[in-house]
């Protein structure tokens, strides 16, 4: 008796695994991490987001900042606003939203044929389905430029190290489990005004256009202080900014924008731990359930939150939204 029970309750289980059309669901436990770093030179910085499964790169993302003057260029959202603090006729910009100027500079200064976006696609594509123990063999060495299909940058190896950094940082985030196939899946990025005019937001979505599987949120503002950290390569940017200014991220320099939160609102949670309270509440959700969820008040949108007391709560839940969309 107790063997037949057990045949059963494995019969159970294998057809627990199997979808109404006969095929297996695929499940995966999923983490996302983000880092900021030096990936190309000393005259921006890079960001770099990546979802790992155990010790292998699902998918990444790749963008850069600079400091660059023209009449041209988009410049980063509410850029209206930061021009007391930077120098006369400078912008701050992505070369991802300026890969047309950008890729223009390197084309006219060193032939380059692949515009700036494109060779970052190249290198997504390059480490995606890679262990991080073969990505840090692959960079060991002396890696050629043409290593990457696709690719032109000298610097491959430079981005491929900051996924790399990345992945190890996902590697300590929470999982989520998605049922499906990790080819329904996209990783995408956007820029956008989440919260208010004196900074800018940096939202990345893992979606299989459906759902929200994973997010992650940081923002940019322009700020003077002594403890502050600032960007990668800051010492390099003070001729682009106004005396005493400072690019930081909200997440890299918590303790000090938290400590302004609390001596000017009373918050009590800090911004890294409320952006993380939001990732955790979109996280698994449909697209359409967040919809409705800040179509109605932001004060609900707060309580709904759990750990989450910024107002703008619904703001970054928009701004998820909308890359999740795009």
């Amino acid at each position: 008796m107790k063997k037949f029970i057990a045949m059963v309750l494995t019969v159970v289980m294998a057809l627990s695994l199997v979808a109404c059309g006969g095929e297996k669901v695929e499940s995966h436990e999923l983490k996302m991490g983000r880092v900021l770093g030096a990936a190309h030179g000393t005259k921006c910085f890079a960001t770099a987001v990546a979802v790992v499964e155990g010790d292998k790169v699902v998918a990444a993302f790749i963008d850069e900042y600079q400091f660059m003057s023209g009449d041209q260029l988009i410049s980063v959202p509410n850029a209206e606003n930061y021009t007391a603090s930077l120098a006369e006729g400078v912008k701050l910009v992505s070369k991802r939203v300026d890969t047309a100027v950008y890729s223009k500079n390197m084309a006219d200064k060193a032939g380059s044929t692949v515009a700036i976006d494109k060779n970052y696609d190249a290198i997504q594509a390059h480490v995606a389905g890679k262990t991080i123990a073969e990505l840090e063999a692959e960079i060991a060495g002396e890696m050629a430029a043409d290593a990457v299909a696709g690719a032109t940058l000298v610097d491959n190896a430079g981005y491929i190290a900051v996924i790399i950094e990345a992945a190890k940082a996902a590697q300590n985030a929470t999982a989520v489990t998605y049922e499906g196939s990790l080819e329904a899946l996209s990783l995408k990025s956007a820029l956008g005004a989440a919260h208010g005019t004196k900074c800018f937001a940096e939202t990345t979505v893992l979606t299989d256009g459906e759902k929200v599987v994973l997010a992650f949120i940081d923002e940019y503002q322009f700020m003077s202080g002594d403890q502050l950290i600032s960007v990668p390569n800051a010492e390099n940017y003070t001729a682009s900014l106004a005396e005493g200014v400072k690019l930081v991220s909200k997440r890299v320099d918590t303790a000090v924008y938290s400590k302004n939160m609390a001596d000017k609102a009373g918050s009590t949670v800090a911004i890294d731990a409320n952006y993380d309270a939001i990732q955790a509440h979109v996280a698994g959700k449909t697209i359409a359930e967040l919809e409705t969820l800040v179509a109605g008040e932001a004060e609900a949108v707060v309580d709904a939150v759990a750990g989450a007391t910024v107002v703008d709560a619904a703001g970054y839940i928009k701004a998820i939204i909308d890359v999740a969309k795009a």
